[in-house]
């Protein structure tokens, strides 16, 4: 399990990324689970942060979002406020971001930020997940199409000069180990 933010020393792995309202009809046991974990009756932004481990780094927002063990909290204005422009503009723009940075729960404040690609360079990334007992060709799938999201899987199939289900397979079966790591 995950400290409660801005209490570890140094920076954590941080994923924001944009909410909706969810219809009580539609989903009665989504609505109870999300009002019984919630830490504030009301949030400033339209979005919710978690704060993750190394471990994470692996997975896409989607993925850190599911995460049931991660504990979400509301994004305040002032730390929205406090990200670089080129941050929010990610945000704004993907409806998500990754990030490595220090935060004062205190004065809800980011600081020594670092978009999560920033800070590690491409192949430490695909040893590392090579190390992490993927593939070569799960691991480098995996980084270029979901965590860099350089190209689709039909492009970087092409590039690879293999079917696109090859390129998913690798991609699954890379989400699929990544995810068994975090639990």
């Amino acid at each position: 399990m995950v400290d409660q933010p801005g209490t570890g020393s140094g920076r954590d792995f941080v994923t924001i990324f944009k909410t909706g309202s969810v219809d009580r009809s539609e989903y009665p046991e989504l609505t109870d689970s999300l009002l019984e974990g919630r830490t504030q009756l009301t949030a400033e932004t339209s979005y919710l942060m978690k704060f993750g481990d190394e471990s994470h780094r692996g997975l896409t927002f989607f993925d850190v979002a599911t995460l049931h063990d991660v504990p979400a909290y509301p994004l305040p204005q002032t730390a929205l406020d406090s990200l670089p422009a080129h941050v929010r503009a990610e945000l704004e723009q993907n409806g998500a971001t990754q990030m490595v940075a220090s935060y004062d729960p205190e004065n809800h404040q980011f600081e020594n930020i670092d978009l999560a690609w920033d800070d590690q360079d491409f192949l430490e990334r695909v040893t590392e997940l090579i190390a992490g007992d993927l593939s070569l060709h799960e691991a480098v799938d995996w980084v270029v199409v979901e965590e860099a999201e350089r190209y689709s899987v039909d492009q970087w199939a092409d590039i690879r000069d293999v079917t696109e289900d090859a390129v998913r397979s690798n991609i699954y079966a890379a989400r699929e180990k990544l995810l068994a790591e975090s639990e």
